[in-house]
């Protein structure tokens, strides 16, 4: 391990709190690389030099003693049997004398947890650049890529579920803060923090040695990479893992008042599916966001599944000829409508009731909606085409938000 000076500093500002006397810590060239006093940091000290050679505490009486030395005491600090550095105690040497076992105990315990805390930041990017490999499908040979996995932890050949979730607003939020007086390093920390928040929330969902894997994907979607069980039958699977995403939304509502919006892939057996299963998790969560509702599964999708693949012209051009309406105003309305009526299954006092309308109110409009298309809502080959005129535009305008 080699010392960050800000790994250094951290420890000199923890050890100072106990004795208040000027500490300095020097690595293993000798260098002040932390230090109470912040002039010296960069400065050479040689009494740190012979400690560093003999492996022994060095006690300096005098500042000229050693050249870049003050009088104080300097001991060896260790981790895992390996000095990293020199802890230097600057002051009387019979007053500082009495710290030195202390603080170098301490400061090797808190080199210690900066090494394991290291090692896991280092084993959890290991962990999402794996992943992320999983998720593009991008390796050569399986064998090796699930011995890859197999050391990290994570078995690749178990049925999963792919589920994309994305806190809705959030990034807004972001945005006007980013454009305002509250935009600097503090406000970045802030958003980071909050991200891990989330994320530990989900992970708390499952049991800790589970095979379900949780990363953040982009600044307010999280990849879920679910282990289920390929016994049980769809509808079942289907059920529980509803149960699971449904008690983290409202989880996240409780707590940070953010909607989210959840999106599932169908279950794959072999590694390379899990591929397939994100990207059908993001078709659907976009068809969630779109008819805004709280989570949708990719085999639920009608003719969303394959009209994602049209070119935006196309399914503009399609919305043009069949709603036939230049005035956004009308437009909005109509969609409204036309939405809410087919929802509702047709029936005209359940839309009436949720666009909070009368009913009388709602078959004018439908009749319009004839007058000015040639369409009728309510004859089932018009009705085909509004629906699919609804979803093109859906698709077209979150298509344009989302940038998917």
């Amino acid at each position: 391990m080699v010392i960050s000076s800000q790994i250094a500093q951290s420890i000199v500002e923890e050890t100072v709190k106990v004795i208040h006397r000027n500490i300095n810590f020097m690595n293993s060239d000798a260098s002040i690389i932390a230090s109470v006093d912040q002039d010296r940091i960069g400065d050479f000290h040689e009494g740190a030099l012979k400690v560093l050679q003999t492996k022994q505490t060095v006690i300096i009486h005098e500042d000229d003693e050693f050249k870049g030395a003050k009088k104080g005491v300097n001991l060896p600090v260790y981790l895992n049997n390996r000095i990293l550095g020199v802890i230097g105690i600057t002051g009387e040497p019979n007053e500082v004398v009495q710290f030195g076992e202390v603080i170098k105990r301490m400061t090797e315990i808190l080199l210690k947890e900066a090494h394991l805390e290291e090692q896991l930041e280092l084993e959890n990017i290991a962990k999402v650049s794996f992943i992320d490999e999983w998720i593009d499908g991008d390796w050569e040979d399986d064998k090796l890529f699930a011995a890859r996995g197999w050391i990290l932890g994570i078995n690749v050949h178990l049925p999963r579920v792919a589920v994309v979730m994305e806190i809705i607003g959030f990034n807004d939020v972001l945005y006007e803060k980013l454009k305002s007086h509250q935009a600097d390093v503090k406000g970045e920390l802030e958003f980071q923090r909050f991200r891990r928040e989330i994320l530990e929330m989900v992970q708390n969902h499952f049991p800790k040695e589970s095979q379900h894997i949780i990363i953040p994907a982009g600044s307010t979607r999280y990849t879920l990479l679910l282990s289920v069980d390929e016994t049980l039958s769809d509808q079942k699977r289907k059920e529980k893992i509803r149960y699971r995403l449904d008690k983290i939304q409202k989880a996240i509502h409780t707590v940070y008042g953010y909607d989210t919006a959840i999106g599932a892939g169908r279950m794959y057996l072999q590694p390379h599916g899990a591929a397939k299963s994100v990207h059908e998790a993001e078709r659907a969560l976009l068809h969630a966001k779109n008819r805004n509702h709280t989570s949708y599964f990719y085999d639920q999708l009608g003719i969303e599944s394959f009209a994602y693949d049209l070119p935006f012209e196309i399914r503009e051009e399609y919305v043009k000829n069949v709603l036939q309406v230049d005035s956004k105003k009308n437009l909005d309305q109509i969609i409204e409508t036309l939405n809410t009526f087919y929802d509702a299954g047709g029936s005209i006092n359940e839309a009436a009731e949720k666009l909070y309308i009368h009913k009388n109110t709602l078959q004018y409009r439908l009749k319009r909606i004839k007058e000015e298309t040639g369409y009728d809502p309510r004859v089932l080959p018009d009705a085909a085409k509004f629906y699919v005129a609804i979803t093109f535009h859906l698709i077209n305008n979150g298509t344009k938000r989302t940038n998917l």
